[in-house]
């Protein structure tokens, strides 16, 4: 209805275009064509035309019917375009004119199907017009009107399938005029012939000579025929002229009508065929006789007409000629029951009679079904003995599930007619198609028909007509036929059967026929033999489960060497191409088809066969037998992920290694990559796969290298590795390619950097593991990436790859969870270099690992993700135990299966880092399945360890940097407000328990990955309670956080959002200038603002310098709101987080007057914890093992010094910091020996001036200009070098087990464990490792960064007499116990006034230390001197206030005045200032021993001499000498050397005048008597001096010397 009522409003607006722009002459035509012809278009044909189309449409019609000669059709074919004729159709239009008859539609539409041309719209009607006699239109009349001298016409109209160049289709428009043209001609004709066939009455009637019977059957089948059951085409009759012999038979011309006028016909021959075969008799009796043209009909019906032929005698029952009438029986006769048509009954009766069978029998009733449903065609074609032969079979194999075949030639050798019955559940369109071709085949047709007949039977019967050459009679053998065709329709379900049974026996065979024998689809019989099925049963039936994956490579007997088949099974689901694919295209095989087959068992569960053709282009002689095995082995470890599928696959085939083998290859090539090698694993693969031999030698090179099982010793291992070495180099002459030759090289120095791996050890399975692990020396590879560490290990599997990064044998450092997979190694690399600094404190230098899961995918939930991680640590941690060194009572065990290529390594420690925080449970479950020595202390952390998140350690260690940074500022942060803007949330561990650290904090803003927390104006005490609570928290973030807390203006935002309205307490908080602003841009200007402190306790880099990039930070995610450090307007940044600022940018915010450290200064407090964690359960440990521990009491005693473990940690977090401090309260004083100690350890090798961003020489001159030194986090890179140099440094040196330096162990451990395990303690595993940190930490703290490298330029020693003569000093002159005194006065008194106390003690040590170095040469001893001097130094110390004379007891005094001012206690203050003149006392205990004289009166003596002599006075003089290089600064030191030597020296000279009432003032008068000539010139020297503005170095050499000469004197008898 609607199409209709869609219709009507187009004719309606048709109708309204037609009266408002046709010509009046032809409106009137418009309406009369557009109502006889739009309405018979069909409705549904006029949806999406527009009323202008089909007004354009209607007008050419008219304009196409204008000029018409009547005499033919009118046809054009052509494409509607708007130029060219006012309408468009995105169809080629086909139009025709002829007169008004029948058939016309129906015939071009059969040619158009004929041709396989696609119609979409047909329409036609029947018109009158009227036209002049040039048959020019005049005019279209109405619908029903009938005028005189009108034309009826047809006007036919088709849209066809569109055809760009319609003027190809000429063709098909001559065609179709030829088609109308023969239409005209029957329609034409057809009175005439239907007068024919009543003339073939009268003329049976006539026939004397046969039989009444069959003269009155003929003449009602002729009169059935003329009540509408055939389409008459044409009519012809054969004269027959002549007799016996001589008989011809010819057509009559003049009689012919229809079709035959155009035909040539085989009647002629045919019939006299007959008169030369046939009786009189059987021609009488076949008076009306049937056959079929071999010419198809283009009229009505595109199919082949058939003849009914009435023969004509005479009255001598002769033949004289025969009426044949061609033609379609009508549609009613192939349905109607052949009992009710002429003739057929009769044969039909006969047939039933000859049976035998009766009527209400099973057989008769059959049989009457058989003839009823049996084809037309044949009914009348066949003679009633042929129809009864093949009836009767038929009926016989009737619900028999079988095939026969029937056979029936045509008696003029025309067509063959073959009756074909098959089991209807057999039958497909592709086994008709088969058995056609083998019926042609046999009959050699020149074109075959079939029909196929469906009904309630069990057997479907398909009728199939040959058309034949009558020339050339086939021979054939019908039995033959028949079982061609029985063997084409036998079920391939039996011949899978039998083939089941031949392989399995019967009874197994017919299990598995049962189970899967039904189940292969009709794609895959059409395609396979059922042998090749028993072939797929079998490997289907090895398929344990639908993880499971069979596979079969096999190559065709006709098929090149380069071809080859695979064959993949799989239950469940196929598998998808988009996997298959790049694996078999990584193989190197190029994928010519993919044909897919599914197998549904009788249990329903579905089994899947992949056939693909493949061909291998990278050799040409494969060998299928050797390479069969390997291939599949590998396809399946690549299919579960235990290979990865890349191009180093294509080696596979060609070079015969095994799929281990190219995993091999492959990870080596990983591993360049993260070496930041220039070429990438694609082209690295091709270069081995352009050069098989070369891969395959340096696979030999591997084997031979590595290979546990070898035939020869290790010296005939090492040559067979040269020959092949040597061999893989000879071959490089062949490589043209530089890239290539580039490549090759690099693989075998890996290779030989190699120095062990875990590629030949099995697992728990028996099996070789599946991962890779391999043991470098990277200094031994050309261009790695600095620093070099001294070891890594590289652990690599298709799942994970890792690599362990150590800087000394000695090493620790976290495992971090990494996602960046293309460079993991450099962001480790970056990690390890802050660690190598961090680690200064401990006694392992700086290692650190990182791991890459690479099977993570977005679709993953958080478990999963997790399940994998943990997973892939798991394999990580294997790999790097499976190489290391085990160690046991009886010594250092190496690893099984192992070679290794380097000395023992048994130390490895990790713990946990970003991303595997609460792995370290999960690591030490490892180490106890290797029984490694370190048991739980291998990963520091886990469950029976410390918790640095509860204990807060990191957090806590970066804020003594805090405190520290505000306490040189004169401020308080524990006990005053401060603000801060802070990185990270509550939930964090640096960050939560950062801001808890104080009650005065006044977070302003803070923000992490999903929120931004600002309160403009915090209530302290409210925000800090609210802080805890969140903490407290199992999971929290800041969306948590009580709003109603926030200050006014303030509030929690999502940074997902678009914009963040500013309120008015925000623009004032932070100088926000705009109304919105997006959350990236409000971060930007938080790390801006002006507060006391910005806290970092998050993950990612947020600030850089103005002179970086952001591609040089590394961290896009935060590009977008990274700020510079030169808009920075905080005073203070504390980090404990990571990396949260880049080492440019901390030193241009120190260059600005910022204070920060650096990351690895702030947050040493979770590794040093770690370590202490680490040394003591080594400790409690082998007291376990000894049986005098429990596990369960070793974890308590662990817990119970908790607090003990984080006072250690803490204090030297202080101590780090506060060496820190005192190095920049000297930077610009002692600029120049930070310039000479930074260009030594370059000079050294030992530091790397660009990757540690150290200014440069230059640099440095332009800062001293500026009144600029060295920044702290600069200072903080050469602190923690100089610790590190100086801890490896002392644990290589001769520095022995001196009972005073093993104490030096007590300090790393709780005191609790030093009293009740001392013994133990002095046999730690790392007792000389930890001794000689703890030495270099102490040093390194209260002397400065290169406090050891001046004393050995000075005096030459070794590195051992140094720290031997510190430590003793220091314990001498009880340098510690003042020290702490000294620190205890935090926030009592200025920090600058500490550091300055500090500075003084320094003095005192370095000339104490420079004193024994010079007078204690190779005899150095802490518990020997210590004994020498420690209560002598007691003494003097007591009395030397009272023993100052002159300039010395003024300085002293001044000094004590100073200190007590600034509110130093009085006895502190003159403890320090006793400083000044304390280190003289070496030489006076010296010297009294020496004269056996009282030590008080040679003190006394020593300082009387000075004053009288001035020497006090010229010592300051030196001392405040301009010192501008090196050389000066030794000369300075040397002539304050020389002047305490030549001091004690006289003083020793006039104890020899002593009197015996011991009065010094007459000694020293004797003695100035007895020197007066030399003394006198030494008062004129002094003279000079004093007159001198500035005396120099000259003078002082000279004043020495005097002063050598009358020290020389008064020494002599």
């Amino acid at each position: 209805m609607a199409w209709e009522s869609i219709k009507q409003n187009l004719l309606a607006k048709l109708a309204e275009r037609i009266e408002q722009r046709g010509d009046v002459e032809h409106q009137q035509d418009l309406h009369n064509l557009a109502k006889i012809f739009y309405g018979r278009f069909p409705p549904e044909d006029m949806r999406e035309r527009s009323p202008e189309n089909i007004y354009g449409c209607l007008y050419g019609l008219l304009r196409f019917m204008d000029d018409w000669q009547s005499d033919g059709p009118k046809v054009r074919i052509f494409n509607p375009e708007i130029q060219t004729h006012g309408w468009e159709s995105k169809y080629t239009v086909l139009v025709l004119l002829c007169k008004e008859m029948p058939f016309c539609v129906a015939s071009v539409r059969g040619e158009l199907n004929r041709r396989n041309i696609k119609i979409h719209t047909i329409a036609s009607c029947n018109l009158a017009t009227r036209r002049d006699a040039d048959g020019r239109l005049q005019q279209v009349l109405a619908a029903g009107g009938d005028e005189e001298g009108q034309s009826d016409e047809s006007l036919m109209y088709f849209e066809i399938g569109r055809h760009s160049h319609p003027e190809t289709l000429a063709e098909l428009r001559d065609t179709l005029t030829d088609i109308l043209n023969e239409v005209a001609i029957v329609v034409s004709d057809f009175p005439a012939v239907r007068q024919q066939l009543r003339n073939a009455m009268l003329i049976v009637r006539e026939s004397a000579c046969v039989t009444q019977g069959h003269r009155d059957e003929a003449i009602k089948f002729l009169k059935w025929l003329e009540s509408n059951h055939i389409t008459a085409l044409g009519y012809e009759y054969l004269v027959v002229e002549g007799s016996g012999a001589d008989l011809s038979v010819k057509v009559d011309p003049a009689a012919s009508l229809g079709l035959l006028r155009l035909r040539k016909t085989q009647g002629p021959g045919d019939l006299l065929s007959d008169l030369h075969t046939l009786a009189p008799e059987e021609l009488h009796r076949r008076q009306l006789s049937f056959s079929k043209s071999q010419q198809r009909s283009r009229v009505h019906r595109l199919a082949y007409p058939d003849y009914v032929e009435i023969k004509q005698f005479n009255d001598s029952g002769e033949i004289v000629g025969q009426h044949r009438f061609i033609g379609l029986y009508t549609a009613a006769v192939y349905t109607t029951d052949p009992l009710r048509i002429p003739i057929l009954r009769r044969k039909v009766e006969q047939v039933i009679k000859l049976s035998g069978f009766q009527s209400e029998d099973h057989e008769g009733r059959e049989l009457a079904r058989v003839l009823e449903s049996f084809p037309r065609d044949e009914l009348f074609q066949s003679s009633i003995r042929e129809l009864f032969t093949t009836a009767l079979a038929v009926t016989r194999i009737q619900e028999r599930r079988q095939t026969r075949v029937f056979l029936r030639r045509d008696i003029h050798g025309k067509f063959v007619s073959c009756l074909v019955y098959i089991p209807r559940d057999r039958y497909t369109t592709g086994l008709r198609e088969e058995i056609q071709n083998i019926l042609s085949t046999a009959f050699g047709a020149r074109e075959s028909e079939f029909n196929t007949h469906f009904s309630e039977s069990v057997l479907v019967r398909v009728h199939f007509v040959m058309r034949l050459d009558p020339d050339a009679a086939p021979d054939y053998d019908v039995n033959e036929i028949e079982e061609q065709i029985v063997q084409a329709t036998l079920d391939w379900e039996d011949r899978l059967r039998l083939r089941l049974i031949e392989e399995y026996g019967e009874e197994q065979g017919e299990q598995h026929m049962r189970e899967l024998g039904t189940g292969f689809q009709p794609g895959y019989r059409d395609d396979f033999d059922p042998r090749v099925a028993v072939m797929d049963v079998k490997a289907i039936l090895g398929l344990a489960d639908e993880s499971g994956l069979g596979m079969s490579l096999y190559r065709l007997l006709e098929e090149g060497d380069e071809q080859l088949k695979l064959r993949l099974y799989r239950q469940g689901s196929s598998l998808p191409l988009s996997d298959v694919l790049p694996i078999l295209e990584n193989l190197g095989l190029r994928v010519v088809s993919e044909r897919p087959y599914g197998v549904r068992a009788a249990s329903g569960e579905r089994y899947w066969i992949q056939e693909f053709s493949l061909i291998y282009s990278l050799a040409h002689d494969i060998d299928l037998d050797e390479v069969k095995d390997e291939f599949e082995d590998a396809f399946a470890r690549i299919w579960y992920g235990e290979a990865e599928s890349d191009s180093f696959n294509r080696l596979l085939l060609g070079t015969r290694l095994s799929w281990r083998e190219i995993a091999l290859l492959r990870a080596y090539s990983r591993y360049l990559r993260q070496l930041q090698f220039p070429y990438s694993v694609d082209y690295i693969a091709e270069t081995m796969a352009n050069h098989l031999h070369i891969t395959a030698g340096i696979v030999e090179l591997f084997l031979t290298r590595f290979s546990p099982v070898f035939d020869g010793d290790e010296d005939w291992r090492g040559q067979r590795e040269m020959a092949v070495e040597s061999r893989i180099l000879d071959s490089l002459e062949e490589v043209e390619n530089l890239g290539e030759d580039r490549i090759i090289r690099q693989f075998v120095t890996v290779m030989k950097a190699t120095v062990r791996t875990n590629f030949f050890q099995e697992g728990a399975d028996g099996k070789l593991k599946p991962y890779f692990s391999f043991k470098l020396r990277p200094s031994a590879i050309p261009d790695v990436p600095k620093p070099v560490p001294l070891f890594e290990i590289f652990v690599y599997s298709p799942r994970v790859e890792g690599v362990h990064l150590r800087g000394g044998k000695v090493a620790r450092g976290g495992l971090r969870w990494s996602d960046r997979a293309e460079d993991f190694r450099t962001e480790v690399l970056g990690l390890v270099k802050a660690q190598q600094v961090k680690n200064a404190v401990i006694v392992p230098v700086g290692a650190k690992g990182g791991f890459v899961p690479k099977l993570l995918n977005a679709d993953m939930t958080r478990d999963e993700v997790q399940a994998e991680g943990i997973a892939c640590y798991q394999s990580f941690i294997r790999g790097l135990l499976d190489i290391t060194d085990n160690r046991t009572d009886t010594g250092v065990i190496r690893p099984a299966h192992v070679v290794c290529k380097d000395e023992e390594d048994p130390y490895l420690v990790v713990a946990a880092d970003k991303g595997t925080a609460t792995f370290s449970d999960i690591a030490n479950a490892i180490s106890a399945d290797y029984d490694f020595w370190l048991g739980d202390a291998f990963a520091s952390g886990g469950s029976a360890g410390y918790d640095h998140k509860k204990m807060g350690i990191t957090a806590r260690g970066a804020w003594v940097s805090v405190q520290r940074h505000f306490r040189e500022m004169n401020i308080d942060v524990q006990s005053t407000d401060f603000s801060v803007v802070g990185i990270g949330d509550m939930a964090g561990d640096v960050f939560g328990n950062g801001m808890l650290l104080s009650e005065h904090i006044k977070l302003v803003a803070a923000f992490n990955h999903l929120h931004i927390f600002i309160d403009p104006d915090p209530d302290p005490a409210a925000s800090f309670i609210e802080r805890k609570r969140l903490f407290d928290l199992p999971r929290s973030g800041w969306s948590d956080y009580d709003a109603s807390l926030i200050s006014a203006g303030g509030g929690i935002f999502n940074r997902s959002a678009k914009s963040i309205l500013i309120t008015a307490q925000m623009k004032a908080r932070f100088d926000i200038e705009q109304d919105t602003l997006t959350p990236t841009e409000l971060i930007s200007v938080l790390l801006k603002a002006r507060v006391d402190l910005l806290w970092n306790g998050g993950i990612g880099t947020y600030v850089k310098s103005t002179l970086e990039a952001h591609t040089d930070v590394g961290d896009k995610s935060n590009d977008s709101l990274r700020v510079d450090a030169g808009e920075l307007r905080c005073k203070v940044i504390g980090e404990g987080g990571n990396l949260g600022i880049t080492q440019l940018a901390r030193m241009e915010f120190g260059l600005n007057g910022g204070r920060s450290n650096t990351d690895f200064i702030d947050n040493a407090g979770g590794v040093d914890c770690s370590d202490h964690e680490v040394n003591i359960k080594i400790l409690l440990n082998a007291v376990v093992a000894r049986g005098d521990l429990t596990l369960k009491h070793r974890d308590e005693l662990l817990e119970a010094m908790t607090d003990s473990v984080a006072e250690l940690v803490l204090r030297n977090n202080y101590r780090q910091v506060q060496a820190i401090s005192l190095a920049e309260y000297q930077a610009n004083e002692r600029s120049g020996e930070y310039r000479r100690f930074i260009s030594s350890l370059v000079d050294a090798g030992k530091l790397d001036r660009e990757l540690e961003f150290l200014p440069s020489d230059e640099e440095l001159a332009d800062r001293k200009v500026h009144g600029q030194s060295l920044t702290r986090p600069e200072l903080s890179v050469l602190v923690s070098y100089s610790k590190a140099i100086l801890k490896e440094e002392l644990i290589d040196s001769d520095l022995g087990v001196d009972p005073h330096l093993a104490t030096a162990v007590q300090t790393a451990f709780p005191a609790q464990l030093v009293t009740e395990y001392a013994e133990e303690l002095s046999e730690h595993r790392l007792h000389r490792e930890i001794m000689c940190t703890q030495i270099a930490n102490d040093i390194i703290n209260r002397m400065g960064l290169n406090f050891v490298s001046r004393q050995r330029k000075a005096t030459g020693a070794p590195i051992a007499d140094v720290a031997r003569a510190y430590t003793s000093v220091v314990e001498v002159f009880a340098i510690a116990d003042t020290w702490e005194q000294i620190e205890a006065l935090d926030h009592s008194v200025e920090a600058h006034v500490q550091l300055d106390m500090m500075l003084n003690l320094i003095r005192l040590v370095k000339r104490a230390v420079r004193w024994l170095l010079r007078n204690r040469r190779h005899e150095l001893s802490p518990t020997g001197t210590i004994a020498e001097f420690a209560a002598g130094v007691e003494q003097l110390r007591e009395a030397l206030p009272n023993m100052l004379r002159g300039d010395a007891a003024e300085r002293y005094s001044s000094l004590v005045e100073r200190y007590e001012e600034a509110g130093v206690a009085p006895a502190l203050a003159a403890a320090v200032a006793g400083t000044i003149q304390a280190y003289t006392a070496l030489g006076i205990i010296q010297a009294a021993e020496e004269t056996h004289a009282p030590l008080l009166e040679v003190a006394e003596l020593y300082f009387f001499m000075g004053e009288r002599l001035e020497l006090d006075w010229f010592s300051a003089q030196i001392l405040a000498s301009n010192v501008e290089n090196e050389w000066q600064a030794m000369a300075r030191d040397t002539y304050l050397e020389d002047l305490e030597w030549q001091q004690r020296t006289l003083a020793v000279g006039v104890l020899r005048y002593m009197c015996e009432d011991r009065n010094l003032v007459k000694c020293v008068q004797q003695w100035e008597i007895n020197e007066e000539a030399l003394l006198q010139r030494w008062r004129d020297m002094l003279s000079e001096l004093h007159a001198a503005v500035a005396p120099d170095f000259a003078m002082f050499a000279v004043a020495n010397r005097e002063l050598l000469d009358l020290a020389q004197s008064s020494r002599r008898e």
